[in-house]
C-alpha cells in the first residue's frame, strides 16, 4: 500500500527540474545535477478511512542533466537510485508484505524476495528520458514534450518498502513559465498525461501536474511556493476491488490473489502535495535548490508527513 508515494514524489521531482523558469533554449547549452530527496510517510487512505499503523523512510539521489542539441530543442535524462525501509508503529508488526507467508496457496507470488524487515533496502529504479520543443519564447514560454521511463532493475514491487511500481511509462506533455518584462515574479509549470503499462490488462494511466510561483529577491536567488498532484484515472481501489468486507477482517484469507499480489501498481493513486523552495545562483556555473513539502490529500495512496530535497547543478554553454 505505499511504493506509489515514491513514484509520485519521485515523478514531480523530475518534473520540476525541467519546469523551472528558463532563457531561451540555445544550442550547445544544458546543465547537469544531482539532488538528494528525503520522504516520510505515515498515513494511508483508501475509502473507507486512514491507516498509520507503519510508515516508511525513503532516501532518493537523483542524477539528471539536460542538453540543448538543436536551438530551442532539448534533451532531458534522469536515473535515481533509491533507498526504503518498512517501520512498523504498532507492536504487532505493522502487517510487513511478505511473499513466502503460509497463507499464499491458489496464487504464490513469483518473486520471493522480502523486504519490509525493518532496514533500508535500494537499488537504481528507472531511467527517464524525454525530449522537448520550446515553441514559445518571452514573457510566456511553453516547451511540449514526449518521454519515456522504464525499470532498469528488476525490482521487487510487493512490499510497503518497494522502490516502485516496475512497470515502464510515456509522459506526453508541456511545461510552461510566464516571466512579465520588467518584474520579478514568475509562475511555471507542468502538466502531462503518462500512459503506462497496464498490469493485468488494468489502465493506471495517470494525470502529473506541477504548478509553482515565485519571485527573485536577487537576480541569483528566488523563494516559490509550489504544488504537485498525481491522478490515476482509472485503477483499482480499496477495499472494494478485493473485497467486500471493509473491516479487512477476511485479511489475508481473502487476499490470496494474483490481484492482490500486484495491488500497489493497480490501485487509483491519487495525492496533492504543497510545499516551498528556493533557487540560488553562486554564478553563471553552479547553482542550488531546495524544498520542503508534505501531503495534503490523498485517495488510495499514502501521503508523506514531511519531506524536503536539496540539489547541486553544473551549468555550461551560458558563458
Amino acid at each position: 500500500m505505499n511504493n506509489r508515494t515514491v513514484m509520485a514524489m519521485l515523478g514531480w521531482l523530475i518534473v520540476s527540474l525541467s519546469a523551472n523558469p528558463a532563457p531561451a533554449q540555445e544550442k550547445g547549452t544544458g546543465s547537469i545535477g544531482v539532488e538528494y530527496q528525503y520522504i516520510h510517510s505515515d498515513l494511508f487512505v483508501d475509502d473507507v478511512g486512514e491507516y498509520d499503523y507503519w510508515s516508511t523512510d525513503t532516501k532518493i539521489l537523483l542524477f539528471s542533466g539536460d542538453y540543448t542539441f538543436a536551438d530551442k530543442w532539448t534533451v532531458f535524462v534522469a536515473l535515481p537510485y533509491i533507498e526504503k525501509r518498512f517501520v512498523s508503529e504498532v507492536d504487532w508488526g505493522g502487517d510487513p508484505h511478505n511473499p513466502n507467508d503460509a497463507w499464499w496457496i491458489d496464487f504464490v507470488p513469483p518473486d520471493t524476495r522480502f523486504i519490509d524487515d525493518g532496514r533500508y533496502h535500494g537499488g537504481l529504479q528507472d531511467l527517464s528520458i524525454s525530449v522537448s520543443y520550446q515553441v514559445l519564447d518571452g514573457p510566456f514560454t511553453l516547451s511540449p514534450y514526449v518521454g519515456y521511463g522504464v525499470p532498469v532493475d528488476d525490482y521487487p514491487f510487493y512490499a510497503k518498502a518497494a522502490i516502485g511500481t516496475n512497470l515502464w511509462n510515456i509522459p506526453v506533455g508541456a511545461s510552461f513559465s510566464y516571466i512579465p518584462y520588467f518584474d520579478d515574479w514568475y509562475v511555471s509549470g507542468n502538466v502531462a498525461y503518462v500512459f503506462s503499462e497496464q498490469p493485468l490488462d488494468i489502465n493506471v494511466d495517470f494525470w502529473s501536474v506541477h504548478l509553482s510561483a515565485g519571485y527573485w529577491f536577487k537576480p541569483n536567488f528566488s523563494v516559490n511556493t509550489f504544488a504537485s498532484l498525481r491522478y490515476v484515472i482509472d485503477g483499482l481501489e480499496m477495499p472494494w476491488d478485493f473485497s467486500d468486507d471493509p473491516t479487512y477482517s477476511d485479511y489475508p484469507d481473502a487476499y490470496d490473489t494474483v490481484e492482490w499480489y500486484n495491488h500497489d501498481r493497480l490501485l487509483a493513486n491519487r495525492n496533492l502535495n504543497l510545499g516551498v523552495g528556493f533557487n540560488y545562483f553562486f554564478n553563471e556555473k553552479y547553482s542550488i535548490s531546495g524544498s520542503f513539502y508534505k501531503g495534503v490529500w490523498a485517495e488510495q495512496s499514502s501521503e508523506p508527513d514531511r519531506a524536503f530535497t536539496l540539489g547541486f547543478a553544473r551549468h555550461f554553454g551560458q558563458e
